[in-house]
């Protein structure tokens, strides 16, 4: 409720999502309309004009900032993704500011503090202004709780969010750590070697090595697609696609110099699950040590050579499962610590990788 002082005041309502949150602001608006409503026929706030200023709320309409800054309305919507530390990829928060201290408005009103920023200090880089010395309010919805000329509600509010503050971070680094092992398990991870015992390969497994062979042999065409992959394909009772697909990544593999050694570690693996029982059915190739190495070396089955996160600048490697030990991968309770790496890349290192060095889609992030 907004305290008595403040009451009937000239209001606008801010909306972000942040980074890694779900829902939308379209439901974040929905959420607090009623007490919006509410707050108005109880004459706590001036009337709101619920027309948008900034990124479309339904997100049909890609934003211009000339044409959609300029707008006349009392809700302001920063979009989704939005991040709640990076002021400068915030214009919305900016105008709004603008506007209020050009005496628009007396306030802002927001579902949750976070919603304006995520951290005290960041909040009041850009808006101590506003509640120190210019007399306006910053009022959380959900809490009641206002930034203005009240020291005592400062410092209430900048406890609140320091220790949510530290919270959030610390989920932050429990998420990273949670992706990094999934990563290792192929989370990342594109097509994968039809292991001796999997049902996709009949139980047989696929000779990779001898696949590659004849791919050479028959070499490609003027386009760079291999010549004959329907024969090829006949060999290993699979189409002319699959034929092509798996020449091409293996020829990348050896451009980036590590065919011989992936080849080398799908052998070997093949040779382990022969040993320990995983051999077709299926019930056998799903046994512990085959199935719990299998899953702790697809991130470098998938991509021997590394891999860069789609749409960032991280590059993941992993380490070569032959180097390790099979029976290490295959029986200990966790892996190392570093069994995944990752580094930031600058764009120029991007644009040197190869083709089965970049991720198709966005998965996650290091």
């Amino acid at each position: 409720m907004i305290p008595d002082k403040d009451k009937g005041k000239k209001y606008a309502v801010y909306l972000r999502r942040s980074q890694g949150d779900s829902g939308d602001t379209k439901s974040q608006l929905e959420r607090i309309e009623k007490k919006l409503i509410k707050m108005v026929k109880g004459k706590e706030i001036q009337p709101l004009n619920m027309n948008i200023v900034g990124r479309d709320i339904d997100s049909k309409i890609k934003f211009n900032a000339e044409r959609d800054l300029a707008l006349k309305g009392d809700i302001f919507n920063e979009g989704n993704g939005q991040s709640g530390f990076k002021f400068d990829e915030r214009p919305v928060l900016v105008e709004l500011i603008r506007r209020t201290r050009a005496g628009e408005y007396d306030g802002i009103l927001v579902e949750t503090m976070n919603r304006f920023a995520r951290d005290f200090a960041g909040l009041s880089h850009l808006a101590l202004p506003l509640w120190r010395n210019e007399g306006k309010v910053i009022h959380d919805l959900e809490t009641g709780n206002q930034l203005d000329e009240n020291r005592l509600n400062e410092a209430v509010i900048n406890s609140q969010m320091t220790w949510g503050g530290i919270g959030k971070l610390e989920e932050i680094e429990k998420g990273k750590k949670a992706l990094k092992g999934k990563i290792a398990k192929g989370y990342l991870a594109g097509s994968t070697p039809e292991w001796l015992g999997a049902k996709s390969s009949g139980g047989r497994g696929i000779d990779y090595r001898r696949l590659f062979a004849l791919g050479e042999a028959a070499g490609v065409n003027a386009q760079g697609n291999l010549n004959n992959p329907t024969d090829i394909g006949r060999m290993f009772n699979k189409d002319n696609k699959w034929a092509s697909l798996w020449y091409k990544k293996m020829k990348g593999f050896e451009e980036a110099g590590v065919l011989n050694s992936w080849l080398s570690n799908v052998e070997a693996v093949n040779n382990y699950i022969r040993v320990n029982g995983g051999e077709y059915p299926r019930r056998f190739f799903n046994t512990v040590k085959p199935k719990k190495l299998l899953e702790r070396t697809r991130g470098y089955f998938g991509y021997p050579a590394g891999v860069n996160l789609a749409k960032t600048n991280e590059f993941v490697t992993f380490p070569e499962p032959l180097k390790l030990g099979l029976d290490f991968l295959a029986e200990s309770k966790e892996v190392p610590q570093d069994y995944v790496t990752a580094k930031i890349i600058s764009t120029a290192e991007k644009a040197k990788l190869f083709d089965i060095q970049t991720q198709p889609r966005a998965r996650g992030k290091l």
